[in-house]
């Protein structure tokens, strides 16, 4: 690049030395070198070039004097003055510049030096100038992150407090807030009463209507919930079809006419989403701190659920405040709750035992019982459960659909799965159609109602260009897409018959290139916490820091299109 130096003064054509040495820079340093005579002829040039380098004579006006503003940032000045004042002038420089003096009579060399050295400097201040704007928008660009990061962590800290589905409070705030509120009510000596909501009839109006119709009751549930509560309420998601509202500082008496008012608001207008409407109603156990004197939060809860159980029995559809004397009836308790916790548990130990069987079937068949794909799948699926605070009795229904799926699928596809080649159409279109067969098959087990809804929408994508329905995004039920993302994880770190298992590296580059196609971006951010915390495999944290603002930037983009 030619470097322009500007020549200010009356002085400079009479002058040898420096004439001299104005053509050594022309010739040495290809200089290309203007002139000026007066401060405004000064002001202009500057205003129309950026110089390198000021030579200013003694015939020149003060650096105050001239106010050249339009000097370029890293320009340097030469003074050369006389002798005499030469002692009286210093080379600090100013804030903009660095100035520098020289004094009469000239000596070529050391004009020469000096010119040389004032260049020099020049060029160390204009990368200095170029370091800092580079410094200065990579600190814009880090704020960028730090604000965007910001978001996506509120966004997380909010899905963790939060159902996936009806947006209340999950089960898992529940645990948190319950004791701080009964803390908080012994301390201020006020009351606090609990409803424990139950929907009636829900699990057959699943079965009849569509697990996307039962949905659709939940979140209209969930907003009718919300619309007849005060703000200082809490409203949760006990599970299932179960809600918990805490009122307080409600009395039990307040506590019962806020119960009548939501369940009024639910069956005095049916339910409707598409063609499907139904009547839906609740029924209600009410129990409150300074009416009943629960030891614990637990007890709270148990409580409330026994009232609950009493609404169930005598017919649905109304309220019932907790009564120790009409759950114990001579030292026994009442005969409808004990009767259906006893068929839950027989329920559950068949489930166990039916589960086990085809284990046992399985291994028989094929000679495997549980391979390393399955083990690691189930242990993703508990930490990412256990991260989103979902209840025990959802891992249980992981585990048995985790389980289903693995065996199912050994059963009837073990020479497929066995083959070291990649899948043809044909054998990928036969894993297509994996979900109506697990479907069909989990049917005649119809305890395994949940399991087999988990498996049909587990072949879905994000994007919505699984199978085998096509349904995209919040349509996917958030059991499957924590299924499938688990799932794909496991295949991943397992090797396969057709490749070894992938490197971190190839496994953090799939999971970003997964995220908003294949599965939620929203889960695939909260793996990646959970990788870097339980440190499965060695990980990159340049590579991993990218991957999660990737993926942070999916979310984003799909937060705006969902809006």
């Amino acid at each position: 690049m030619t470097v322009k130096i500007l020549l200010a003064g009356s002085h400079h054509e009479d002058n040898s030395v420096l004439a001299e040495t104005v053509q050594t820079l022309k010739t040495e340093l290809f200089a290309e070198i203007f002139r000026a005579t007066d401060a405004k002829g000064i002001q202009r040039l500057c205003e129309e070039h950026d110089f390198a380098l000021l030579i200013l004579d003694e015939t020149m006006p003060s650096r105050n004097e001239l106010h050249m503003r339009s000097l370029a940032p890293a320009t340097t000045i030469l003074y050369i003055v006389s002798p005499e004042e030469m002692h009286s002038s210093s080379g600090t420089g100013q804030e903009e510049e660095y100035i520098d003096y020289i004094s009469q009579p000239l000596i070529a060399s050391l004009l020469l030096g000096k010119i040389q050295t004032l260049l020099h400097i020049h060029h160390l201040r204009q990368e200095l100038l170029f370091c800092q704007e580079a410094l200065q928008d990579q600190k814009n660009k880090n704020h960028q992150c730090q604000q965007s990061l910001k978001q996506q962590n509120h966004y997380l800290n909010m899905l963790s407090v939060r159902d996936g589905l009806t947006g209340l409070f999950n089960r898992r705030h529940l645990s948190q807030t319950l004791e701080k509120e009964i803390l908080k009510a012994r301390t201020q000596n006020s009351d606090l009463t609990m409803l424990l909501i139950d929907i009636d009839y829900f699990n057959e109006t699943n079965r009849i209507s569509g697990q996307l119709f039962g949905d659709s009751i939940l979140n209209e549930f969930s907003a009718r919930l919300t619309q007849n509560t005060r703000d200082d309420d809490l409203c949760f998601r006990f599970g299932g079809s179960d809600f918990i509202v805490l009122l307080p500082k409600t009395d039990i008496t307040k506590g019962k006419e806020y119960a009548e008012k939501l369940r009024l608001a639910c069956s005095d207008k049916p339910f409707t989403s598409g063609h499907h409407s139904r009547s839906v109603t609740v029924s209600t156990g009410i129990v409150s701190l300074q009416e009943h004197h629960p030891k614990n939060q637990d007890e709270f809860i148990n409580m409330a659920d026994q009232a609950r159980y009493q609404a169930k029995s005598e017919g649905r559809n109304r309220v019932i405040v907790y009564d120790q004397n009409h759950v114990i009836k001579d030292g026994k308790i009442d005969t409808v709750a004990l009767l259906q916790e006893t068929l839950q548990r027989i329920l559950a130990k068949t489930k166990d035992s039916s589960i086990a069987s085809i284990q046992i079937l399985t291994q028989n068949v094929t000679g495997k019982h549980q391979d390393e794909h399955a083990q690691k799948a189930t242990q993703y699926i508990h930490l990412l459960c256990e991260r989103l605070g979902l209840p025990k009795s959802i891992l249980e229904t992981f585990t048995n659909a985790l389980m289903l799926y693995s065996c199912f699928r050994l059963l009837l596809h073990r020479e497929l799965l066995s083959k070291k080649e990649k899948f043809s159409y044909d054998d990928r279109k036969v894993i297509n159609d994996l979900p109506y067969k697990l479907a069909e098959l989990t049917q005649h087990f119809d305890y395994f109602s949940n399991e087999r809804n988990m498996l049909l929408c587990q072949g879905e994508h994000y994007d919505g260009s699984g199978y085998p329905e096509g349904l995209a995004g919040e349509e996917i039920p958030l059991a499957s897409r924590i299924f499938s993302l688990a799932d794909g994880l496991a295949a991943m770190n397992s090797d396969r018959p057709h490749r070894k298992r992938l490197s971190p590296s190839e496994i953090l580059q799939e999971l970003a290139r997964g995220a908003g196609t294949q599965w939620d971006p929203s889960l695939v951010l909260l793996t990646l916490d959970i990788l870097c915390e339980q440190q499965f495999f060695p990980l990159d944290k340049k590579l991993l820091s990218q991957t999660r603002l990737l993926v942070s930037e999916k979310i984003t983009q799909s937060s705006g299109h969902a809006q």
